[in-house]
């Protein structure tokens, strides 16, 4: 039987990290829409999410997958949910981890990013703080278009 490990444990036994290996094998697998789903119907799973985002250790796969489930969660409650996440890791020590939190926040559709990507605008990395505007001009974009 090929079923994964993990799928035969009752769902509430597997804990943050059994859900971080999870999230990290299916997203380096290209099945980022299983994350996705699984994000959708229990909304707190993003922040395991999070925690990959924020970690230097995270391989490239991983962020590429973690990239597409951004997308699909773009303007949802939950995505708005974690802007202050997203803004702590707008402020991380690697420059790579603030540019994705930025565009990240420019995906909540939500004015309540706005701070954390004006703040960015002052980085010290030329990609950070280029990501930074566009994610404003995306936010910018969206309000015009919803008005």
């Amino acid at each position: 039987m090929n079923t994964p490990h993990w799928q035969t444990f009752p769902r509430w036994s597997l804990t943050e990290h059994a859900t971080d290996l999870q999230f990290a094998a299916q997203l380096s697998t290209g099945r980022a829409t299983e994350v996705t789903a699984r994000i959708q119907q229990e909304p707190a799973t993003l922040q395991v999410l999070l925690k990959l985002l924020g970690s230097p250790s995270t391989k490239l796969s991983v962020r590429i997958g973690i990239g597409v489930v951004m997308e699909d969660l773009a303007g949802t409650p939950v995505l708005r949910h974690v802007i202050p996440d997203l803004g702590k890791l707008a402020m991380h020590r690697k420059a790579s981890i603030r540019a994705d939190a930025c565009h990240y926040l420019g995906l909540t559709h939500d004015a309540a990013a706005h701070p954390f990507l004006q703040n960015c605008l002052q980085d010290p990395e030329a990609e950070v703080r280029e990501v930074a505007e566009d994610a404003l001009a995306h936010l910018k974009n969206v309000t015009l278009s919803s008005t």
